[in-house]
């Protein structure tokens, strides 16, 4: 069970996980392969069932291009991101998403 911070941390990483996924074109799958976490454990991150790991959160912060801080205190950044609109030229297959080198 999760803090009501860790919640906020969840629900910010659920909002930038749904812009990731229109952004960018990804599943929820090839966000979890990219965060090097099952599809039950990524679910039961964002069901609030139990804690994003530190290293989780780095991660995702990574893929999202913006600070943990960012994610954590939900800055200014996170605001722009959420608007930001679709760039075709980010769009991405899941054949690329898996060749990519972390």
């Amino acid at each position: 069970m999760q803090t009501p911070e860790e919640y906020e941390v969840t629900e910010r990483v659920a909002t930038l996980m749904k812009s990731l996924k229109k952004q960018r074109g990804y599943t929820k799958k090839d966000i979890s392969r990219l965060l090097g976490v099952g599809l039950t454990t990524l679910d039961d991150y964002l069901n609030g069932v139990s804690s994003f790991r530190l290293g989780t959160l780095l991660k995702f912060a990574q893929l999202c291009k913006v600070s943990l801080s960012d994610i954590l205190e939900d800055s200014e950044n996170l605001t722009k991101l959420y608007e930001k609109k679709v760039n075709k030229n980010e769009t991405r297959t899941s054949a690329q998403i898996e060749t990519k080198e972390d």
